[in-house]
Order: structure tokens, then sequence, then C-alpha cells
């Protein structure tokens, strides 16, 4: 999926879920302060922050992130989405896979 072809408006909603998600893990640490983006976040933050987003989206982050380059909330925002696209692709081509080995169901 390329980025272009993603709804801005979603990006808008996962980049505030994201901010949102950060804003909490670092306000729960004690002399953290409130991060502007992803740069201001410590390696354990940022863990946390990814877990958190696991957990809530009902995905898997943390492994797929050595692929990631960005530095802002948007740029996670925008990964999230496109990793989200790439697991229904494969989910997709699994379950095509699947009843394709099926025998026919009987009318």
């Amino acid at each position: 999926m390329l980025v272009a072809e993603i709804d801005p408006k979603l990006i808008d909603e996962v980049e505030e879920i994201v901010r949102s998600t950060a804003t909490t893990i670092c306000a729960e640490q004690p002399d953290v302060p409130q991060p502007d983006n992803l740069r201001d976040l410590d390696s354990f933050s940022m863990v946390q922050v990814l877990l958190e987003l696991e957990n809530s989206m009902s995905m898997k982050l943390l492994e797929k992130m050595e692929h990631f380059e960005g530095e802002s909330f948007r740029d996670l925002a925008t990964f999230i989405l496109i990793v989200s696209a790439e697991n229904d692709e494969e989910e997709q081509q699994r379950a095509a896979v699947a009843s394709a080995g099926e025998p026919p169901t009987p009318a």
C-alpha cells in the first residue's frame, strides 16, 4: 500500500491515538516531559507506547519497527495504517488459499 492511498482523515485519527498514548505513558512516569514527537521518547517509553498500541489495536507493531524510519506521531500513524493494510492483505490471501483447498459446499 502506498501512503498516497491512505485517507488523510484516517491518518489524523490514528495520529491522535498515537499522541494520546505517548502522552499518557509519559505522564505515568516521574520526571518525563510530555513528548512533542517520537524523538522525545526514550527507548523504554517508546516500547511502552508500541506495546499499548499493539494491545489497543490488536496488531503486532514491535517486530515491524525495523522498517520504520519516521520521527513524528504522524509518521508512526501512517506506518501503523500501512502495517494494518499489509496484515489485512496477508489474511485475505491465507483465507483464499484455505478456501481453495476446501471442497465445495453442497447446495
